[in-house]
């Protein structure tokens, strides 16, 4: 899915899962994503969880099938079922900032249930040492699939676990992850917000690198963030109940970020910075 350049550095790499195991329910994912100087911002199939693939758009439950990998939630607790999917890319196009295609949802028994467009937008940013970023989707049903389910591992009674979306996994870091968004600073905090915005810093390979992570203001969903054991981040579609889409009504998804080298001090510099990212600085409400 090719490379990704700003200024002279390779910031970040399409990869699209093809060849994957069967397990981690193969797709297309970002992998790494590196600020300009060069310190990278994600994790692909780590130890811990070799189902987390970088940035990628992930499902635990879509119509029955695992999209997301690894286990599923049943009512007798976590177990690896034979039910994993996979999505297939294809059709993609790049040119300057943009890169666009389409997603096949491959469900576990080979039918496709869903047919998604994607696009990654890219540009420098007015900061220094810094680069703007925004994933958008949108996906509906395909071919006799009237409807879209998309369910979580909350819903089915696993407190807090309503991940499921787009996904950031971010690379282990010296000391803690730095956690803040617009209810405070913390974990506690973003877990389960409905912030505009989340920032996420950490000190890797002895440098400190940020990114914060933006929704579209009419279209907030909960923040899952966990920083013990893994860093990762995104908004989650069915945090605590089921979201249905049809042909009328297809599921659409975005997240914006901003990277930076260096820390992050405070909420002000944090949307200061948000508001010259290009999606909010061309938009009547600069207010992320």
């Amino acid at each position: 899915m090719g490379s990704f350049n700003l200024r002279g550095a390779h910031v970040m790499q399409g990869n699209t899962g093809r060849g994957l195991a069967n397990l981690v329910s193969p797709r297309p994912y970002l992998h790494p994503i590196r600020t300009v100087a060069g310190t990278a911002l994600t994790e692909a199939a780590p130890e811990d969880h070799p189902h987390h693939l970088g940035l990628s758009l992930a499902f635990s439950d879509l119509n029955g099938t695992n999209f997301w990998g690894g286990s599923t939630y049943t009512q007798n607790g976590p177990a690896v079922l034979p039910n994993h999917g996979r999505q297939v890319s294809s059709g993609w196009q790049h040119r300057a900032g943009h890169a666009e295609g389409d997603v096949a949802w491959i469900s576990h028994n080979g039918q496709q249930l869903a047919s998604e467009r994607r696009s990654y937008l890219y540009q420098e940013h007015p900061a220094g040492n810094t680069w703007s970023f925004s994933f958008s989707s949108v996906i509906q049903p395909a071919g006799a699939v009237e409807q879209l389910s998309v369910s979580s591992s909350a819903v089915k009674g696993r407190a807090g676990a309503g991940y499921g979306g787009i996904f950031w996994r971010f690379p282990s870091s010296e000391g803690s992850a730095q956690v803040r968004c617009s209810a405070g600073a913390g974990v506690e905090a973003a877990h389960g917000s409905l912030s505009p915005w989340l920032l996420v810093g950490i000190r890797h390979l002895g440098k400190d690198a940020t990114v914060i992570l933006a929704q579209d203001p009419g279209q907030l969903r909960p923040w899952f963030v966990r920083t013990e054991g893994y860093v990762g981040a995104g908004p989650a579609v069915a945090w605590d109940k089921a979201v249905s889409a049809d042909l009328d009504n297809p599921l659409t998804l975005s997240l914006h970020a901003v990277i930076h080298d260096g820390t992050v001090a405070d909420g002000r510099h944090a949307q200061e910075l948000l508001q010259q990212h290009f999606h909010f600085s061309n938009s009547p409400d600069r207010t992320p």
